[in-house]
Order: structure tokens, then sequence, then C-alpha cells
């Protein structure tokens, strides 16, 4: 809670909800589905592993089963879980095993076992029965614990919401999506659906319902064959004539796998194993696919050349033709969606705040489906009666803050005005950098078809922006073409030694020009610069020179000057101020992530997009951590360090090494130690506050003893602040009132809210630092797990965080989060440019085996950045 209340007050509306009461007269017990396995009539059976398929038996067991057992009706998580409202008197009283029948169709009496039947194992857990008074105390402050028992309770409170709408929609277990709350075609087979996220949100006094607009791809139902021709962009079903080495086949072949058909000559529901070329003139058994049809079914096939299915398993294939084929409804497509979609994913996703609400509301109060009820239905779902609880209808009403804005300071005169930003933007007119850079040798390699006279007039209008903003840029010394990725590092060191011959100095920096799609010559000019020769590249795409006027040049200004050392601008405040006062630094870190992912996303940035860990499964590439450190006065220049560790894993291994190692650099660029150290991290999940938060900060402060203690400090151990920075959830505000809106209908920049939507748990609050541009703005969540500097002054902390939001280098707006933990973001995407190319990074495999991955191998063939970046922010 603010002890002040620093800014202008501001009534908003939030996507939250209020349950009404408690189940506090409610036990729940656990149960765990031990086995559950599809019988085979050879004895044994295959384990069912996808989680909508196991609620789907698990529905099943409740309803035709032993409805009688399972009144009333048991809520399952979709793994293992299951937890019933009342003790199950199970007939091996704690363990008891149910044959499900999946079909319709009655079995006789003493047969074996056939196609369809499955065996579930429920087996109760020893352990207390679940209750919520402890989660009643703990939202009246009763308790200041996030105890097990309190997130168990919170878990099942989870289940009990999603339970009815997961049973009835597709869904990702977080979120469920229907047609109902609209649909958009996307092409390619696939279609676009709205849905609805719901989560359960303890806060002071009361239990919230966090409901918010969700996204998902769908394969469109409907004929296969129309379905392939849609992904091959093609009409004529003659294109479906494929070979099985051809790459349109291929495409097919991964695009359909997974993907459950119904056929149009028999019921059944199939799942695509493979394809096959030529389907009608496959031969088993001493016969073909087609004659087959004709025989068994009567079918005549109209395209026996074009492709078909495979479907069963390797023990017992089956081949289907596509004509007989149709696309199963209500599936969800999880690939990442290819680029051209992009923009219509984004459009469709994208609603502006009024309208969101708007779709929100009418997810609980509009009757929309076909048997005339809500999307969400919370009045008529049977696990909320039976838990006895209600959710509010009406979204509740928060009271934020507009927090004071920053002002910008440019140039060094001291007479120099300072700019301040509206609605989260500036701009650099009439400004100079507040410490320009001077660029005399440099030059420019063109892997591009873009014509020497194109290239001049960018570069001529490169060098008077630069000149605008203070900066000292002369001409190109050396200019040359080049091939591609594999003669990057040859061009590179071709044009390195022509600079040299021309000017007689060392190369400062290289200015690349790309074709559109250009990935892996991207990768190696940044890997050489990096990494070999120790220099700064900037790499532009022939599209964007080849329309570059005054502001993209000076945006490309902006990145040059921070790449050469130079600071841009500086943002200051109050809050700032009082750091300044003593030697302080600012940390950004981010959470580990898998070099490959995050360097596609590095190559094709996506606004808001999450980190890329690990795929499930895959153990033979390492995850990348990463840290920034400021070491000016201003907290305007950052230091980057990585840091290379096993995949999946949350914590940073080599924290304790890597802030040893930044006090350590600190103290010797300026000849003083640290005071104080905000520290800034990128998000945890709630469940990791406790542990991994913990823990880090047990490295950090371990790693000041350690320094203090090798290097004989005299002077007192810097004060520590540790915040945890979250963009991972679905928290929106909507200003009440349309004048208090900015020009997007968002929250203005600087809106900040700290009460009503907060955990009791820990000191926390929303701060929306950008202006809106597209839909609605997402605040960042911010969680202080440690305050030596503030204690419970979270006002200037609340403004430090805004105030650092505008010292983003290569921007004149405010960013969503505080530009450190930016930085360390663009640092762990840059990872995959410091592995050796002999490890083959993009084609590791997945693998089940953990003995695959070897640390030290892979730690032996990282190269940390070039000594020749140190003090430059070489990754801007």
């Amino acid at each position: 809670m603010s002890t002040r209340g620093k800014g202008v007050p501001q009534q908003v509306l939030t996507n939250s909800f209020v349950i009404s009461k408690l189940p506090t007269r409610t036990r729940y017990f656990q149960y765990e589905a031990v086995e559950l396995h599809i019988v085979s009539i050879s004895g044994g059976g295959r384990d069912v592993k996808n989680p909508r398929r196991r609620i789907e038996v698990f529905e099943r067991l409740q309803n035709h089963t032993d409805p009688k057992l399972f009144t009333p009706r048991c809520i399952f998580d979709g793994t293992v879980i299951m937890y019933s409202s009342r003790e199950l008197p199970l007939s091996g009283r704690d363990c008891q095993t149910f044959e499900v029948n999946m079909s319709d169709k009655p079995r006789v009496d003493g047969s074996a076992p056939t196609r369809g039947i499955l065996q579930v194992t429920l087996k109760k857990v020893a352990a207390d029965p679940i209750d919520f008074n402890g989660l009643q105390a703990f939202i009246d402050q009763k308790q200041t614990k996030q105890t097990p028992q309190v997130l168990t309770a919170i878990n099942v409170l989870q289940l009990i919401i999603r339970q009815a709408p997961n049973l009835k929609y597709p869904n990702n277990t977080r979120a469920f999506f229907t047609k109902d709350a609209g649909i958009q075609s996307l092409g390619g087979g696939l279609e676009l659906w709205r849905g609805y996220f719901q989560s359960v949100r303890p806060t002071i006094g009361k239990v919230l319902v966090n409901i918010d607009v969700s996204t998902a791809v769908m394969f469109k139902q409907g004929n296969f064959q129309n379905a392939a021709l849609a992904v091959l962009k093609q009409n004529d079903v003659r294109a479906l004539e494929l070979r099985a080495d051809s790459p349109q086949f291929r495409q097919l072949k991964s695009f359909f796998k997974g993907v459950s058909v119904t056929l149009v000559h028999r019921p059944g529901l199939k799942k695509i194993r493979g394809l096959v070329a030529s389907a009608g003139n496959f031969q088993f058994e001493n016969t073909t696919v087609k004659d087959y049809f004709k025989k068994a079914w009567g079918r005549q096939l109209a395209y026996p050349n074009i492709i078909g299915i495979q479907v069963g398993s390797k023990d017992r294939d089956e081949v289907i033709p596509a004509e007989m084929c149709v696309i199963a409804p209500d599936q969800r497509y999880t690939r990442k969606l290819p680029p051209e979609f992009s923009p219509t994913m984004v459009k469709f996703s994208s609603k502006n705040p009024q309208d969101r609400l708007a779709l929100i509301s009418a997810g609980i109060n509009n009757s929309i489906t076909a048997d005339q009820r809500s999307a969400l239905d919370y009045q008529n779902s049977p696990f909320l009666q039976d838990a006895g609880i209600t959710v509010s209808p009406e979204p509740i009403s928060v009271t934020g803050r507009i927090l004071p804005t920053p002002r910008i300071h440019y140039g060094n005169p001291a007479s120099s005005r300072p700019v301040q930003p509206r609605n989260g933007s500036w701009n650099v007119i009439d400004q100079t950098f507040h410490e320009p850079k001077s660029l005399s040798s440099w030059g420019i390699l063109n892997y591009s078809r873009v014509s020497d006279q194109t290239i001049n007039r960018f570069i001529n209008t490169l060098l008077n922006s630069c000149k605008k903003l203070g900066m000292n840029l002369s001409p190109p010394a050396a200019s040359q073409s080049g091939s591609g990725a594999s003669s990057v590092v040859n061009d590179m060191r071709s044009l390195k030694h022509s600079v040299n011959n021309k000017i007689g100095r060392d190369l400062e920096m290289v200015l690349a020009i790309l074709p559109t799609s250009s990935t892996d010559i991207y990768h190696a000019i940044k890997s050489f610069g990096d990494v070999i020769a120790g220099f700064p590249t900037q790499c532009v795409r022939e599209n964007k020179i080849e329309r570059a006027n005054d502001q993209y040049c000076a945006n490309l200004g902006m990145k040059i000057n921070a790449k050469l050392g130079g600071v841009n601008s500086l943002p200051r405040s109050g809050a700032l101020e009082k750091l300044m006062s003593s030697p302080f630094m600012v940390i950004g870190m981010y959470r580990p992530c898998l070099a490959l992912e995050t360097h596609r996303r590095l190559v094709h940035p996506a606004p808001g997009a999450d980190v890329g860990h690990p795929a499930p499964g895959m153990v033979n590439q390492p995850s990348v951590a990463s840290l920034v450190y400021s070491f000016d006065r201003y907290a305007a220049r950052y230091e980057a360090m990585m840091s290379v560790q096993h995949p999946r894993q949350e914590k940073i291994d080599e924290l304790r090494k890597l802030v040893y190692r930044a006090i350590d650099e600190f103290g010797e660029r300026n000849k003083i130690a640290p005071v104080r150290i905000v520290f800034f991290r990128d998000g945890l999940s709630e469940g990791e506050y406790a542990l991994t938060g913990k823990e880090e900060i047990e490295d950090i402060t371990g790693a000041i003893d350690d320094i203090w203690r090798d290097k004989n400090v005299k002077g007192g151990k810097p004060e520590l602040t540790f915040i945890v920075v979250g963009k991972r959830h679905h928290v929106r505000f909507f200003p009440k009132n349309k004048n208090d809106a900015d020009r997007s209908g968002n929250c203005p920049a600087g809106f900040v809210a700290d009460q009503g939507v907060g955990n009791p748990a820990v000191r926390d609050f929303y701060l929306q630092s950008h202006g809106g541009l597209l839909g609605t703005s997402r605040p960042s969540h911010y969680i202080t797990l440690r305050d030596d500097i503030y204690k419970h002054n979270t006002d200037d902390l609340q403004e430090l965080a805004f105030t650092l939001c505008h010292a983003y280098a290569r921007a004149t707006r405010s960013v969503s989060i505080p530009a450190p933990v930016y930085y360390a973001d663009i640092v762990c995407a840059r990872g995959a440019f410091h592995f050796n190319p002999a490890m083959g990074f993009d084609a590791a495999t997945i693998s089940s085996n953990d003995d695959a991955f070897d640390l030290e191998r892979w730690r032996k063939n990282f190269k940390d950045k070039h000594a020749n970046l140190s003090k430059k922010m070489h990754f801007m």
C-alpha cells in the first residue's frame, strides 16, 4: 500500500470479478489417477496422456460408468489430480479400478475387452482434506504467508471455476474458446476463435476471478481435401498428386500430423499419423485401397492418385483416401503461426479498452450460445453450485494514480530546457544527444540488390540526421558487396583491411544492408562483430532503406550512438535524484531462455512476446541467462554479461558469480563501491516468489559478502532492493471516464494501481508506463521481495520504475518495463551468436535422455563478448 499516494487520483474498472463467498463449509478430498490406459485385447495397454482426452474419460466415468458414486460431481485437473467434495466409498477402501467404456454400444457380459475400453485406477491421497479456512485468513490478513495450503485452496477454486466451460469447449486449461464469442477465417486451413481466460487471484478482503479475452488458432472443420489445397494455396485437386519426397508433401505431412478426422464412409474418429502418396493405389493384402473401397464400401474414388492419410499404430496401419476424410471440429492449432497470418491475428485479438471490457462482460452476461446461455455460464455450472460459489457479474472498480512524468534531458549546455513527454512519447526535434559520439572509421557491407543510388541517398540522410543530433559521422571509408552468410567472415575481414589501408585506422563499426529475409546473414554478422572482431554492427533491411526518411535515420542514429558508447538522453525525477545522492547500481536480469528461440524473436520481433524456453523433452540445447548493470551516475549506460546453464531451469545458476563480477567492475570503473543496488528481475510466477526469489536474493547477498571479503572493502555493504517485474498476466485497467483516457482509450502513461488487485502476501503494484498504441495496454506487475532502500516508501520506488521506463536508449517513448530489464532481454536473445557454429545450434533435436545434454561442452564452446565492446552498449 502506498504511503503518500504521489500523483493524480484516477478511478478505473479492472477485468476482475468478486467471488461472493468461499466454500468455507465444504472440504475437498484429493485423489490421484495412478493409472489411466487403453485396454488391449492382448493384455497390457497404452497410457492416455492427452489432457483433453483424459478429461473426456473422467467425464464418462462420472456420468456413465458410476454416476451414483460420483455425485456430487468431482473436479479433475486434466493430468492426475481429482478432488471430491465428499469422501468416496471406494471398493478397495482407498483405491479402486474402473473400466470405462467410451462407446455407447452395449457390451456383452463376460466378453473380452474391446476397443474403446479404458481402465482408470483412483487412489486417495494420504493428506488432510482441503478446506478454505486458511485462504479466508490469508485475505483477511490474519496470516501473512501464502502457505502451500492457501495455494492448494486457490488451485481448487480455479478448477471449480474452469471445469464446466473446459468440459464444453476446446481449451488450453487456462482459457477456453468458442466461435460463439467471435470467429475469423485465416486461410491455409485455419481460423481464429475468441475465448476467455480465467484465473483465481486473492487480494485483501476478497478473492477475485480475473477474466480476459483470449484468442486461439483452430483447424477449420470440413473437407480434408479442401483444407490441404488451402495449405498449399492451390485450387486444383491435381495439386495433391504429390511425390513423397516433394516439399509440398512434407509441408502437408507436418501440418496435419496429429489432427483428428471423421470419415465419410463410416462412423469413427481417427488421428492422422502420416500421409501416403497416391493413396488409392496403395497396396495391401493383395488389393489396392481404391479396389477395397469399391468392394467393401461401394465407393468409387474420384481421385485415386492424390494423397491419403495414415492412421492407427505402426503395427496396425490403415490408409484412408483424402476424399473420405473430414477435419473434425474443435481442434486447436498449437504450432508456430506462419508469418503471413500475423497481421490478421493481431487485428482480431487487439481490441481497444472499451470493446475489450464489453466482450468480457458479454462472456458473463450475454446469451450467445445455442442453448441461450453465456459463454462463462457461472450461474448454471454444477461445480459452482455444489461449492456454493457465485461470481459477481460486475467488474470491480479501483482507484489508482497518474504519476508525475520524468523530464528528459538532452545536450550538454546548462541552459538547455528538458523535454516533457506527453502521452508517453516525445520527439528530438532541435535536440542534440546528451553525449554524442563521433564515427570516422566505418564501412558498408551490402548483401541486398539495392542500387548504389538508393544507398547513397540513404547514407546522406543518415549523416544529416546524425549531425542534427550532435554526432559527427564521416562518410563511410569503404563499401563492398557480399554474397551470403557463408562469405560474411571473409567479407568482414576484407572490409576491415580496406578501411585500415584507406585511412590508417581500425574499423569502428560496420553497417550491413540485408535482404528482407536474412536470418542466417544477420546471425553471422552479429557473431563476428560481437565475439571475434569486437566492433559494433548495425544491420538495416533493404525494404527499410528504400524509403528511409529523417525519422527512420534519427532512430538509427540513436542506436548507433548508444553502440559507440554515447548517451542519448537522461530521464530525471525526484526519485532518481535521491538515488543519485550516493553511488548506486541498477541491475536488470532476464530469466533463463533458450538461445535459439530468443534469437528467432530478435530477428523477427513481436510486441509482448513471451520468452522461449526449450520445448518439453528438449534437453540438448542450453538456456542462456543475462544480466546488465549500470556503471554511470545516471543509470543510463549499461554493461552486459551472460551465462550458460541447463535448459528449462528458472533459477540462474551463476547469479552469484555474475553479481560479483558486476560489483567488481563497477568498483574498478568508479573507484568506489556502490552504496545501493536496485535489482529488477524479469517475472517469476507467484509460486516461485518464496523459493526461487529467496535463493536469488541469497546469491546476491552472498556475492556482496564475497567481494567485500576478497577486496577487503572497509565501508558498509550496499542496501539491496529486489523487485520482480512481470508481464505474463491478464490484469487490465479501463478508464471509467473517457476524458481520463489517452488517445487510444487506455489509461495514460504513468497509471499505477497498488490497491484492490494486489496479492496480500507481498508489496506489489501495477504500472502502465507506456502510452497506448494498439488494443488494450498491459501494465507491468512489480513485486518487491526485499527492500532495504525504500522500506515502506513505495511512492519513490514506483517513480523510479516509471523513470527507468523512459531510459530505453533506442526510443523516444516510454516502454512497458524498466530499460535495464529490456536490455537484459535483448542480451539474452543474442546468446545464440556466442556459440561455436560447429555445435550445430540450429540442428538441435528433441531427446528424452538427460545424459544427452553436456553442459560443460556447451560452456566450453561459448565465448563472451569481445573486450573491445566494454563500456559500449553493442546490443542496441
